[in-house]
């Protein structure tokens, strides 16, 4: 039977929508409208985080164990299940647990019985690449980067000599794709890669590999899982029509499922260290992309433990406790008389922002300090505090710097970190009080001095000591343009973490609270 004019005229409809890159909905009356649904199961960010922790105000949260058993178990009752890590599996230095066991690459072996692809992150080449490609051989994970080539052009990491990686499930083709944020050329050391190996730009790259599997795969759904930040992510999904899904990585950022504005693609990100994992569902319909759904599921302890990998990691971490080269890591260096969280760390302030930028400052003989919100990567619960738990809290070795400054200058600079609510880049900032309007800094209220804490306007004319890490003035996009102005920095010679140690060492217990110094 020959389709009506109204049903001919919903095909064409449709056929155009396709090619914008939009998902059609399915036609009533047309035949072939079988259903096919498809799962993608989506960590990112684990940094060796094997075992249960402290996340969100809640002990017990993520752990690889728990992890295991949610991905096993959908996989047990569904075949058609993609689980895909979004790389940043190892972080030298913090947790130990990266430092003792990456070269034995049992994560990356228990992992590689789920998942099928996995993006190249900037800390995978922590331990050097020769330490990665060991991991992927003894896994079989594919780990992705469409943009990282050799000093020939040729690409380092693909499948099949491809930079992406088609998986055929349920009778439908869907391909992933993975980049290095255009941030790697400053993170990762060039020593840490193959000689001469180069990061081409990220959206150029995504628009090639989008386009061959578009045309030549003739995929039916194009996922990315990565290594980018969100901002990226979304600059990507404007330029790129034909991106599905966006699984969020690199920026520790908890997204849930949503669309992105002014395109067709869909995003989700699942926070850090498995505390969280993004679950899509794809629908097909005749083979073509009908819907899509997500949302983010908590791993907390009310989920079960695979129990064979739960015994493991415990006696993994038994062992790496009393590691005679690890023990100080896991030695009590003070308390908390009430949780140092990190809830608005990247909106206004938080309990531990404001604790440590707080002690910085005054080390550092300044009137204003800046660090980004990516600096803070835990809470810090009540009760003793062992090294490990503020390294989990503070894993990096910033420098504490200080700059002269102009007024107009210091404002620039607190109008580049109200543009950035919401993201890690925002500035977590002492000495300071203003609000947030339309991306600007407003009612500007800086101390007096570095000895006397009376706050007074913001004056354009007038000249300030302003603490910054060595990250902020040197790496961080938006900010390093400002500080390049005002260079040479002043280096104290001091590092954040031992600074805010030592404070903790002599002055517990400590406690802080929120002051109301960022206004939304």
């Amino acid at each position: 039977m020959k389709p009506t004019l109204v049903a001919r005229t919903q095909i064409l409809g449709c056929l155009l929508g396709c090619l914008a890159g939009c998902h059609p909905a399915p036609l009533p009356g047309i035949p072939g409208s079988e259903e096919t649904k498809v799962q993608l199961i989506h960590f990112s960010d684990y940094h060796a985080h094997a075992i249960p922790f402290y996340s969100e105000h809640r002990a017990d949260q993520g752990g690889l164990a728990r992890t295991m058993a949610y991905i096993g178990g959908l996989r047990a009752k569904d075949p058609n299940v993609l689980a895909l890590s979004g790389g940043d599996m190892w972080n030298s230095g913090t947790p130990a647990w990266s430092d003792k066991y990456y070269g034995g690459c049992q994560d990356f072996r228990w992992l590689g019985q789920y998942v099928s692809a996995m993006a190249f992150g900037n800390h995978d080449v922590d331990y050097g690449w020769e330490a990665l490609a060991r991991c992927q051989k003894q896994s079989g994970i594919p780990i992705l980067s469409g943009n990282l080539v050799d000093a020939e052009g040729k690409l380092l990491l693909g499948h099949d000599s491809k930079p992406y990686i088609v998986r055929q499930v349920g009778g439908v083709r869907i391909g992933l794709f993975a980049l290095s944020g255009s941030d790697f050329s400053r993170l990762v050391k060039p020593t840490n890669l193959p000689p001469g190996a180069k990061f081409l730009d990220p959206l150029s790259a995504a628009k090639d590999i989008v386009s061959t599997l578009r045309e030549k795969e003739q995929v039916a759904a194009v996922v990315f899982i990565g290594h980018q930040d969100r901002e990226s992510d979304f600059a990507m999904a404007q330029a790129v029509p034909g991106i599905d899904v966006i699984l969020g990585t690199h920026s520790h950022y908890k997204g849930t499922f949503t669309q992105i504005p002014g395109t067709s693609t869909y995003f989700i990100s699942p926070y850090q260290y498995l505390s969280y994992l993004s679950h899509v569902e794809l629908s097909f319909r005749s083979g073509k992309l009908a819907q899509v759904s997500g949302k983010l599921v908590r791993m907390d302890s009310t989920l079960p433990q695979d129990a064979e990998i739960a015994g493991q990691t415990s006696t993994m971490q038994k062992d790496l406790e009393q590691d005679p080269k690890y023990a100080p890591l896991f030695q009590v260096i003070g308390s908390a008389s009430t949780e140092l969280d990190i809830d608005g760390i990247d909106q206004n302030e938080s309990t531990l922002g404001n604790f440590v930028m707080d002690i910085v400052r005054d080390t550092a003989q300044a009137q204003f300090a800046v660090s980004s919100a990516s600096s803070f990567r835990a809470s810090i619960p009540p009760g003793p505090i062992r090294n490990e738990d503020y390294l989990t809290a503070l894993p990096y070795k910033n420098k504490i710097l200080t700059f002269q400054m102009s007024g107009a200058q210091l404002q620039q600079l607190l109008d580049v970190v109200a543009s950035r609510k919401g993201s890690d880049l925002f500035g977590v900032t002492s000495g300071v009080r203003f609000t947030i309007e339309k991306e600007r800094a407003v009612q500007v209220m800086v101390r007096k001095s570095a000895t006397d804490s009376e706050l007074i306007p913001l004056r354009s004319d007038a000249t300030y000591t302003v603490m910054a890490t060595d990250y902020m003035a040197n790496i961080a996009t938006g900010y390093k343009d400002i500080f390049a102005q005002v260079q040479p920095a002043k280096d104290s010679g001091k590092i954040v973490n031992d600074t805010v140690i030592e404070f903790i060492q002599k002055q517990s217990p400590v406690s802080k609270s929120r002051d109301g110094r960022v206004k939304p």
